[in-house]
């Protein structure tokens, strides 16, 4: 795992350059679970943590900052899942398994869902451009689940509106997730600036929409009329 090469003098945040115990108490911190996604108040398995020193890159003063890190379990019963947690400045700085947007697997086509969770994993992991390759996957795997042919995904885009019935800026968000998806996969392609791990996340949010009106909506729908007399 790396951290800012310009701002610490070894960018490996696993590597210390002194590490030392101490008795200060490890108080519960909140995040979402990585194995269940439900957020919690995560305690740490031993009261005492340990932290150690990274060097920064300040004109020509010897100074560092502090980090520390314990290993934390999940408080849903359900769960109870490990995690290692990383602090910086009383803030969680990193938590491995990595965070990962949660999704709604309910009624999605197996090979969509497949994708779509490699997508959130590849976020999750910072492969930000391979996330956004994988959603532009996604909106292939769509049109050829819906039956919408044509020479490029354009064309296979223009073909899904005559397919399914969707909000008019469900198909514009496909547009625009196509377009971020060339710049990941393609030097030359130049419509987004950058590809990070915002951008990422917004096209997966984006993306969770659509499979929901396409694939899930209409399900809960039929839920809620069943519970009529």
């Amino acid at each position: 795992m790396a951290i800012d090469s310009k701002i610490y003098k070894n960018p490996n945040i696993f590597q210390t350059e002194s590490a030392n115990y101490t008795d200060f108490p490890a108080s519960n911190i909140s995040f979402r679970c990585p194995h269940c996604h439900e957020i919690g108040s995560f305690h740490a398995l031993k009261p005492k943590t340990q932290f150690w020193k990274k060097l920064l890159r300040r004109n020509t003063r010897t100074t560092a900052d502090t980090f520390y890190f314990s290993t934390r379990v999940c408080p849903n019963a359900k769960c109870l899942g490990l995690v290692f947690c990383i602090e910086k400045n009383d803030d969680t700085y990193e938590i491995y398994p990595p965070e990962k947007v949660g999704i709604d697997p309910k009624n999605l086509p197996t090979a969509l869902l497949a994708t779509l969770e490699e997508a959130v994993s590849c976020h999750a992991a910072g492969a930000n451009r391979a996330s956004a390759m994988m959603v532009r996957r996604l909106l292939e795997e769509i049109c050829a689940d819906c039956g919408a042919e044509g020479k490029t995904l354009h064309h296979r885009l223009d073909a899904l509106k005559s397919k399914i019935i969707l909000p008019v800026e469900l198909f514009d968000a496909m547009l625009e997730l196509k377009a971020l998806g060339n710049d990941a996969a393609h030097i030359m392609a130049k419509n987004y600036d950058e590809i990070g791990h915002e951008e990422a996340e917004i096209s997966i949010e984006l993306v969770k929409e659509i499979l929901k009106a396409r694939y899930q909506l209409t399900s809960l729908v039929d839920r809620l009329k069943a519970r009529k007399k």
